[in-house]
């Protein structure tokens, strides 16, 4: 028994020995351990925490820092991703120098004609001044037309007649008036212009057609500001009639009414394209449409050139819509 007990005190005392020294390594382990915490936190306080930089005075023989400062090269240079604006050029109230071109070039007649909005009712062209030619006459001598509007229709007439304030003569009312007069005497609340056909019968003569158109508006401008314009545009001929009049060929007329549509930018007015209803896609008069010449319009072609007009107005509060109008805002 007393071998049994010695050799039981004996695994004991070996066994508290091994945990002694388990406790003491891991004691050694955890101080080794806080030492190396210590000692990056400290090293990363020193780092981190500048010293405050002594005061500098400037002598007559010693720079300031800000001279001696060295200048930042284009690599070190930030880098700026919009150019440095100046306030000065554009926080002002006195006028600048233009730098955006304005002038509209290559214009699309289809891209610039007013889009279909409300339908007007009929009514709204009794206050309406119809100015043209023989084309126009249509609107007061057919039932088709509008007939309670007031209609300036002159045979063989082209802008520079009403520029001109030439005499001319209106054969559905059987008068002879200074062109450019009677429309200002009307006083209308709308000007619808068609001019074109008559003109470019002469070939190489788009520029002064333009000239004159162009001074046409200014003086209805000058003379009755506020009144919109609408620019219609040359409605296409049959195919045939170049044969005999080569200037009116289609596609001529259709480069004349981009110039037509680029005019009506510049000059504050409508492009009214109702060559889109009178024509077939390929810009040639619809047959159903045509008069015997090829040039001239039956009355069915005004049922059609008039319902346009109704759906291509421009919005106004004061028009009278028929229906519901849906771009009128409530309180505006």
């Amino acid at each position: 028994m007393s071998d049994y007990y010695n050799y039981r005190n004996k695994i004991e005392k070996e066994r508290r020995r091994r945990r002694a020294i388990i406790a003491l390594l891991c004691v050694v382990a955890l101080l080794c351990l806080a030492a190396v915490l210590y000692w990056f936190v400290w090293r990363n306080r020193e780092t981190t925490t500048p010293e405050p930089a002594p005061l500098v005075t400037a002598t007559p023989e010693q720079a300031t820092p800000e001279q001696t400062a060295p200048t930042p090269t284009a690599a070190s240079a930030p880098q700026r991703i919009l150019p440095a604006i100046d306030s000065a050029v554009w926080d002002t109230s006195e006028p600048v120098e233009q730098t955006i071109d304005f002038e509209y070039l290559n214009t699309d007649s289809r891209m610039v004609a007013v889009p279909a909005m409300g339908r007007v009712s009929r009514s709204h062209f009794d206050t309406a001044t119809f100015l043209g030619d023989s084309i126009t006459e249509g609107m007061e001598c057919y039932e088709t037309g509008y007939q309670n509007a007031h209609v300036l229709a002159y045979r063989g007439a082209g802008p520079d007649s009403v520029v001109n304030n030439a005499t001319m003569e209106d054969k559905i009312r059987k008068v002879k008036e200074p062109a450019f007069d009677s429309l200002v005497a009307s006083q209308p609340d709308a000007i619808y212009i068609l001019f074109g056909t008559n003109t470019m019968v002469v070939q190489n003569n788009e520029d002064k057609f333009i000239a004159y158109y162009e001074r046409l508006i200014d003086m209805i401008h000058e003379s009755m500001p506020g009144v919109p314009v609408y620019v219609q545009s040359i409605p296409g001929v049959q195919e045939w009639v170049k044969d005999s009049k080569p200037g009116l060929e289609n596609d001529r007329l259709r480069v004349v009414n981009n110039l037509l549509a680029n005019m009506t930018l510049r000059k504050g007015c409508y492009f009214v394209n109702i060559a889109e209803i009178l024509n077939y896609p390929d810009g040639s008069q619809i047959d159903e449409y045509s008069a015997k010449d090829g040039i001239h319009l039956q009355p069915v072609a005004y049922t059609a050139w008039c319902d346009y007009l109704a759906t291509h107005t421009v919005w106004d509060r004061r028009n009278s819509y028929e229906g519901r109008n849906p771009l009128y805002i409530l309180g505006t």
